[in-house]
């Protein structure tokens, strides 16, 4: 057996508990129990029984009508009771617990006087020492009858996982024992390679030797040969397909493969949800890192923008500036008179005045002198 988790035990209760498993000798070492540690109690006092079935709801015993718990019964027919079942743990440890119950009906069994069978109702929800014991062992059959031709392929990882010693092992053809190697198993069969020649192989029965190392279990499954041929470029070494019979097939088997088969379930859903999650992850540092960048270009692109718009101010400024002392050093060259204009008025008219006045009085002073000059000249001719 399998350790369960809630998730498991809860999804063996939703699904399982109005399934029941009749309590065979090979359902019973299936399942681990110990028969004569199971006990049934009321008021106070308990007394064996043995289990026809049990499920998640109920379960059926058998009682003698002589015994103590069979008058109370009688007493007493909505007496509380309780069933207390016993099994084996992997290390082969006792395991014991109480489920509280109800006798809801009881009746001979098969017209019998001095036997009784009892149908006895959980009054709560059972130990989940026993929905996962129950619940797995039904899982089993249910993937036995559902998954039969999931083949698993053996190599040094997966025979580690199944807990076969080697892939080496016995099959008997015709009663006549031959080492073989196992190249795949699964619930309904198995793929072997030996030595032999094909056609005198062919629907022949077979009785296929196990060993698990982890519950000591030695298996003899019984089958028929449906398929054989040569192994490429071999004319001595066939390959055969056996089809498992499928009541021959021990439940230790079906355990073993439904262990493996879940467990890979779980560890290709668990990759899947690491992949997926690894995926998510690096999608949102991709989009993290992308909005980073976009935020740097747009910092950039934004900074890139002030520096331009500053250094056009910057050279508009200088522009304006240059245009300014050009005006200011052409104004004192195109206007002079502005700086004679400067001068008081008083001063000015006076100054014109004067001006204008000397200059004619100078050309009269000088023509007169000229004239004397000529009139000397012709004296003294």
């Amino acid at each position: 057996m399998s350790v369960a988790t809630s998730h498991q035990i809860s999804t063996y209760y939703d699904y399982f508990r109005d399934k029941e498993i009749v309590f065979t000798k090979a359902n019973i070492k299936a399942l681990k129990a110990d028969p004569r540690g199971i006990y049934l109690k009321c008021n106070g006092g308990q007394w064996p029984c043995i289990i026809n079935s049990v499920s998640l709801r109920e379960t059926k015993v058998f009682v003698g009508t002589s015994s103590g718990f069979y008058q109370q019964i009688q007493k007493n027919k909505q007496a509380p009771v309780s069933i207390r079942f016993a099994f084996f743990d992997q290390n082969n440890e006792p395991v014991q617990f109480f489920v509280n119950a109800i006798v809801i009906e009881s009746k001979p069994y098969e017209a019998s006087t001095d036997l009784v069978i009892m149908n006895l109702q959980y009054t709560q929800r059972p130990s989940d020492d026993l929905i996962s014991r129950v619940g797995e062992f039904l899982q089993v059959n249910e993937n036995f009858n559902t998954k039969k031709d999931e083949k698993i392929i053996l190599n040094k990882e997966t025979v580690r996982l199944l807990s076969l010693p080697k892939e080496e092992s016995y099959i008997f053809i015709g009663g006549v024992p031959r080492k073989c190697v196992l190249k795949t198993l699964s619930f309904g069969g198995a793929t072997i390679m030996l030595v032999g020649i094909p056609k005198f192989l062919i629907e022949k029965p077979v009785d296929l030797r196990m060993f698990f190392a982890d519950t000591n279990d030695k298996l003899s499954i019984q089958g028929i040969v449906k398929e054989a041929d040569f192994l490429p470029g071999r004319k001595d070494i066939c390959m055969i397909t056996v089809e498992f019979v499928a009541d021959s097939v021990p439940m230790a088997y079906k355990f073993h493969i439904n262990n493996f088969i879940t467990s890979f379930q779980k560890q290709l859903i668990q990759r899947q949800m690491e992949n997926k999650s690894a995926e998510e992850k690096a999608e949102a540092e991709a989009a993290a890192k992308k909005a980073e960048l976009e935020a740097k270009k747009a910092q950039i692109m934004a900074q890139k923008d002030k520096d331009a718009a500053k250094q056009e101010a910057e050279a508009n400024a200088k522009k304006a500036l240059g245009t300014m002392q050009a005006n200011a050093g052409a104004a004192p060259a195109a206007n002079p008179a502005p700086e004679a204009s400067s001068a008081p008025a008083g001063e000015a008219a006076p100054n014109a005045a004067a001006g204008a006045e000397g200059t004619p009085a100078n050309n009269a002073a000088e023509i007169p002198s000229d004239s004397n000059n000529a009139a000397e000249n012709s004296t003294a001719q």
